[in-house]
């Protein structure tokens, strides 16, 4: 059974959108909506739409929201478990490709750094971040994939066994120990490339004090003194 697990907070316009191309592609999917208690009716939307929506009152993070919705989806029996932004910034075209390469990986990681991946629509602020963010990593934490801060993602079981190995990892930081600790596993990570669309409805949760906590975190991560 394939499920896909989606964080919102105020994701309204993109939601109605979202649910309905993720269907297109992958029809036979469960739709797992973890909402931060949004208060433009995005949970309400979801539901309406079939999607099963878990709405967090007194908690808050991307981080500890994949977290709780990949162990939702594990509990559940679920084999293999996207996750994706609901900006529309990751296209559901390419989920049956990356479902298809999780029958040899338990990570699979849609890359936008590997031959035949792009982005569009990014300021150059973000693609310097971005990279950025990625090199560190590399030098760091000795990660050899090239794509290590893209949220659209497969899990495996086996992957999301090792991921609640991530219980500091609320915010953004949750990308890089989910990759950490699979590797650490020794279980296998695939790239298959997409094309990553900046969004064009609402407005990014991603500031400067979440960009800096992500940088200390990295750094005390590659000391292992957190996880």
């Amino acid at each position: 059974m394939k499920g896909v697990v989606i964080p919102t907070y105020n994701e309204a316009e993109n939601i109605k959108e979202l649910i309905p191309q993720i269907r297109q592609y992958v029809p036979d999917i469960k739709i797992i909506v973890v909402d931060d208690d949004s208060q433009d009716g995005t949970a309400e939307i979801a539901k309406k739409m079939g999607a099963e929506v878990f709405v967090r009152k007194n908690e808050r993070g991307l981080g500890s929201a994949l977290r709780f919705g990949l162990l939702k989806a594990y509990d559940l029996g679920f084999e293999y478990v996207a996750t994706m932004d609901a900006d529309l910034s990751h296209d559901p075209i390419y989920l049956p490709s990356m479902f298809n390469a999780s029958s040899n990986a338990d990570l699979v990681l849609g890359s936008r750094y590997i031959k035949g991946g792009k982005i569009e629509n990014w300021p150059i602020k973000r693609r310097i971040i971005s990279k950025g963010a990625n090199l560190l990593a590399k030098i760091l934490l000795h990660l050899d994939t090239k794509d290590n801060t893209t949220g659209y993602r497969v899990y495996s079981r086996k992957a999301i066994e090792v991921v609640k190995e991530c219980s500091h990892s609320n915010g953004y930081e949750f990308q890089i120990c989910a990759i950490y600790q699979v590797k650490k596993h020794g279980l296998k990570i695939v790239e298959v490339p997409i094309t990553f669309r900046d969004r064009s409805k609402g407005e990014s949760k991603l500031g400067s004090e979440k960009i800096l906590e992500w940088f200390i975190y990295v750094l005390k991560l590659s000391l292992g003194i957190t996880s």
